[in-house]
């Protein structure tokens, strides 16, 4: 993998792991400006906000108005979003988590060509052309440890999936297996900054850990290479 395409992976990450599930709307808001709460986000004729807010909280949102990758995954987000469909209700911004990350479990049966908002749908070729992200078992290595051998490890320090955690696990939780993982004396393919206890916001995990970047992870990326 060149430095290039390691960096922008590894943005990627970050901004997955800090704007999160800001996928709250991050697919959905206005550039520069505070997202609104998420009830603000929803309409149905005849139902009060109080009447949104309880059906938010009956489709699975832990919150109604704010949640982070903290105390929801992308996953039961995009999971929430098409219950307040099923529902009937409106929702009032750009489009649902579903039109921008198809890949999702729970989008696996929602048709392109509806965006259950105010944007047209992605262009499925669009989406094709994404370059392809490696798998996350492909980021840790070991002397003596094959790829089945890390998988292995991976599952057993907490991770639920070997390949995509950032959809379907809370972040703290990929940030204790990220530590497990070197407490194991695994290596990171990516540099130090690129692990969840090196980003915002803070997590229970990362606190009072102190990572050596030097022998967890790679060297980061020259400027030249970004």
């Amino acid at each position: 993998m060149s430095n290039a395409f390691a960096h922008r992976h590894a943005r990627l990450l970050r901004a997955l792991a800090t704007v999160l599930l800001s996928l709250t709307a991050a697919c959905t808001t206005r550039p520069f400006q505070p997202s609104p709460p998420a009830y603000k986000l929803w309409a149905k004729p005849g139902v009060s906000e109080q009447g949104v807010r309880s059906a938010m909280l009956d489709c699975g949102f832990v919150d109604s108005a704010y949640v982070d990758g903290t105390v929801m995954t992308n996953n039961d987000y995009a999971r929430a979003q098409l219950c307040m469909i099923d529902k009937r209700f409106v929702y009032q911004d750009r489009r649902i988590l579903c039109a921008d990350v198809p890949e999702l479990p729970a989008c696996a049966n929602v048709a392109r060509g509806k965006t259950f908002g105010s944007d047209p749908d992605i262009d499925p070729a669009r989406l094709d052309r994404r370059p392809v992200r490696a798998p996350a078992y492909s980021d840790w290595s070991r002397p003596g440890t094959d790829t089945e051998g890390v998988k292995r490890a991976m599952l057993a320090c907490g991770y639920t999936t070997v390949t995509e955690p950032i959809h379907t696990m809370l972040l703290n939780d990929i940030a204790a297996a990220e530590l497990c993982m070197i407490d194991q004396q695994f290596r990171y393919a990516r540099p130090a900054s690129a692990l969840l206890c090196k980003n915002p916001p803070g997590l229970p995990a990362c606190r009072n850990r102190k990572i050596d970047a030097q022998q967890c992870c790679a060297p980061p990326t020259p400027a030249e290479a970004r």
